[in-house]
């Protein structure tokens, strides 16, 4: 049992990639990652989390030969989703038990529920405006994790891993 649980904790992401078959790769040169409309609610670790994300995207794209430019040929947009896991098993607190009855101000700590996320990038051909590339990962994270932007760091790794142009 307990290398089964191993073997899946070691096993690679989902990856899902797609190329549209109309798009012109060989063709693009420049790439620009789409600003953040949302990013003037979040907070100061929010701003940071979303500059170290456009850093390393940008740095796939330019080790594939693609120059930042204002007027690309494409735009990069990427979107993190996340919603609690329905795995995770959750304690019910009985307030009419003995034991709480006995003791009512005791507190059982609750086991915090894993949170599923899903990144995807997408690459959007600004000529015609048409999503020519998709890529997306589906993991795991854990709440209140200091590792948990590595962790999507390393799945953006893996999802341009799938991503096999290079610029002309």
């Amino acid at each position: 049992m307990l290398l089964i649980g191993l073997m899946c904790t070691c096993s690679s992401p989902k990856i899902i990639s797609y190329s549209h078959a109309s798009a012109a790769f060989d063709t693009y040169q420049t790439f620009r990652i789409k600003p953040h409309t949302e990013i003037q609610a979040l907070s100061r670790k929010g701003h940071e989390t979303y500059q170290r994300l456009d850093t390393l995207i940008a740095g796939q794209m330019k080790a594939r030969g693609y120059q930042t430019h204002l007027d690309p040929d494409l735009l990069i947009d990427y979107e993190i989703s996340t919603g609690l896991s329905q795995n995770t098993p959750n304690q019910n607190f009985d307030r009419y038990s003995w034991y709480n009855w006995y003791y009512p101000s005791h507190n059982i700590p609750m086991q915090e529920q894993d949170v599923e996320a899903m990144i995807e990038i997408e690459m959007i051909d600004t000529a015609t405006k048409k999503i020519v590339w998709t890529g997306s990962a589906d993991f795991t994270l854990r709440p209140r994790r200091d590792d948990n932007l590595e962790r999507i760091q390393e799945h953006i790794i893996h999802i341009f891993q799938e991503f096999e142009y290079s610029a002309p």
